[in-house]
């Protein structure tokens, strides 16, 4: 595919916004005295809204372009590479609208590594907005059998003999680390490159 405009690369690196209903969800679970992390920023709509809301908002987006003058005192914004640009310590709770990202499990790793407890995403599903446990998960081989999410950004459904799918196993989702799409040569931690 080399530099075709649909390849991964180019959908992670598009800046699309999102509909009105992801941006609500996500900011329902911001709380006042949250310190924000904004991964991805793109034209800080959504780091501006949450800055409203929250105590403090920091906004990381690579393109110079995108980033419009803010007037907010409790919104810094960073222009670098959220892969490389260290994550600054106190923040809260990490906010990863990119639902097309590839990098899931080095945010998660990155933002555990500074004491967050908290990611809200739609990267890991595709889909809807969640609000991820960045708390050490158990491991995959004591998953039930049912849907499983991943802090590698893997998801899927871990089978069972028939009896053991319930509408409860159907319903929910465990969280868990090192799943089988997970490099089992790498320890699941965060280490500067």
């Amino acid at each position: 595919m080399g530099d075709h405009p649909l390849t991964q690369a180019a959908w992670e690196a598009a800046f699309a916004p999102y509909a009105e209903d992801i941006y609500c969800a996500a900011l329902e679970l911001i709380s006042p005295d949250d310190v924000v992390l904004d991964i991805g920023a793109g034209d800080l709509r959504f780091a501006r809204r949450a800055a409203a809301r929250a105590r403090r908002v920091i906004a990381i987006e690579r393109r110079a372009e995108l980033l419009a003058t803010h007037c907010l005192a409790n919104l810094t914004v960073l222009c670098g590479d959220a892969q490389v640009v260290p994550f600054p310590p106190g923040v809260t709770i990490g906010v990863l609208l990119m639902r097309h990202c590839r990098h899931f499990r080095h945010y998660a790793l990155k933002l555990r590594a500074i004491g967050c407890q908290r990611l809200v995403t739609n990267a890991r599903w595709g889909m809807d907005v969640e609000c991820v446990s960045l708390a050490p998960q158990p491991h995959f081989d004591s998953a039930k059998p049912g849907w499983y999410a991943c802090l590698c950004g893997a998801a899927g459904f871990n089978p069972g003999s028939p009896e053991a799918i319930t509408p409860e196993t159907i319903q929910h989702t465990q969280s868990l680390e090192i799943c089988p799409a997970c490099n089992p040569l790498r320890p699941l931690e965060y280490r500067e490159a």
